[in-house]
């Protein structure tokens, strides 16, 4: 059993073979609130990344402005284009509402 893996079985999974640095990978979600199971999936694909090698990091939204709300100088703006030019891959995730992105991830892309 892998400790902070317990439903993944170690026999199913080969670890990749990573030559030079651990992949930098950005975990993104599109919920605000408390109990979000797009929050709950995304860190459970950090964990799984993590467990292949990656090197994560999750950006919570709380706080970020609305575009055209704020200067460019906002930390959250900020910590969220640095994190951006950081990693190598990203991984956004979304509630399907309607087949459609839902607004606050729509609203990081013009951030």
């Amino acid at each position: 059993m892998i400790p902070d893996l317990p439903n993944l079985s170690p026999e199913a999974v080969q670890l990749p073979q990573i030559d030079g640095p651990a992949p930098r990978i950005l975990l993104l979600y599109g919920s605000l609130r408390e109990r979000s199971y797009s929050r709950f999936a995304t860190l459970e694909a950090e964990r799984l990344l993590r467990h292949f090698g990656c090197d994560t990091r999750v950006f919570h939204a709380g706080g970020l402005p609305l575009p055209d709300d704020t200067e460019a100088s906002h930390p959250k703006v900020q910590e969220l284009r640095n994190l951006c030019l950081w990693s190598e891959g990203q991984v956004w995730t979304s509630p399907e509402r309607g087949g459609r992105t839902n607004s606050d991830q729509e609203l990081s892309f013009s951030a």
